[in-house]
């Protein structure tokens, strides 16, 4: 009980915020939702650009360390399209 009065305690190093996990997984949602129909990708895409904003916010990551991982996120997204085949227009069988 006595850990919980006094709130929570210094986690983690300075120096490993980068880059921003949670932009990494933003990033690749937004990448992703290109193929989606508008209203939903549009909800996705900010729903993703809100939450990498909180992150700066919050103070929990500088700025390059959440655009680093948007940008890492989107790329490897990209990357995973490329090799899945993933949104490419296919001819339907007939």
């Amino acid at each position: 009980m006595q850990g919980h009065l006094n709130g929570v305690q210094l986690s983690g190093h300075a120096e490993d915020a980068f880059p921003s996990g949670h932009a990494l997984h933003m990033g690749a949602l937004y990448s992703g939702a290109g193929t989606l129909p508008t209203p939903v990708r549009m909800g996705l895409r900010s729903i993703a650009v809100g939450l990498c904003a909180t992150r700066i916010l919050i103070l929990a990551h500088w700025a390059s360390d959440v655009a680093a991982g948007f940008l890492m996120g989107a790329l490897v997204e990209r990357g995973l399209r490329l090799w899945t085949g993933y949104g490419q227009d296919r001819a339907s069988p007939t």
